[in-house]
């Protein structure tokens, strides 16, 4: 079964100051609440070491990980997250896939993976988000 892409909403992407800074492009939202999107990597993407610095690929998963929680029209931000550095590249663009695990009433949960062009696993991260609009309701199982 194909899955059938979303329209972005470019000028909330254009807004994010942080990810154009470091070189973050989304590229895709799916209706299964999936973001793909890549970073290319700069000078600026480097360590002392001149590999690519951690920091670049938590960019990466934390943009796409957050428009991923934001697919269901409310406003969320980080609240936590967990990271694992698994591996590294001396490619000049990575690339991230977000998608949904589990949405409550006030957080949503995102795991985000970093790639290699070949889809070798560079990075996971489990985030939490915690939505900001006040205006998730509780699951009805939850009402009293």
């Amino acid at each position: 079964m194909e899955k059938t892409k979303r329209v972005l909403d470019r000028a909330q992407i254009e807004k994010n100051q942080f990810a154009r800074h470091n070189h973050v492009v989304v590229t895709e939202l799916l209706e299964d609440e999936t973001v793909h999107g890549y970073l290319e990597v700069h000078e600026d993407s480097l360590n002392a070491y001149g590999m690519i610095h951690g920091g670049a690929y938590y960019a990466l998963a934390d943009v796409t990980a957050g428009i991923t929680a934001r697919c269901n029209g409310h406003e969320y931000v980080t609240q936590s997250a967990d990271l694992h550095y698994l591996g590294t590249t001396k490619e000049k663009k990575l690339y991230g896939t977000s998608r949904v695990v589990k949405r409550g009433h006030a957080t949503a949960t995102v795991k985000s993976e970093v790639t290699d062009s070949e889809g070798k696993l560079l990075f996971l991260a489990i985030f939490t988000f915690f939505c900001v609009d006040g205006r998730v309701e509780k699951p009805k199982s939850e009402e009293q």
